[in-house]
């Protein structure tokens, strides 16, 4: 049942997602999300970006290549 309900949130948050309105890591569908928390990781720990900034520059990152998959320039 709680496998059930979960998933129907995740179809709902996909349904509902627009790619032209990101404004924070939690705006994104959850496979973004967590590749949007491993890029950040990677551009803190082997980049060498405080946090803050590896952050930043993930989102930028991850939202740019939704963008383009979904033919948003």
């Amino acid at each position: 049942m709680i496998f059930a309900l979960e998933r129907l949130r995740a179809l709902r948050a996909v349904q509902d997602f627009d790619p032209t309105v990101i404004n924070d890591p939690a705006d994104l569908p959850m496979d973004w999300r967590i590749d949007w928390e491993e890029r950040a990781a990677i551009l803190e720990y082997d980049g060498g970006l405080n946090r803050e900034e590896a952050d930043r520059q993930a989102l930028d990152e991850i939202v740019d290549r939704l963008r383009r998959m979904e033919g948003i320039s």
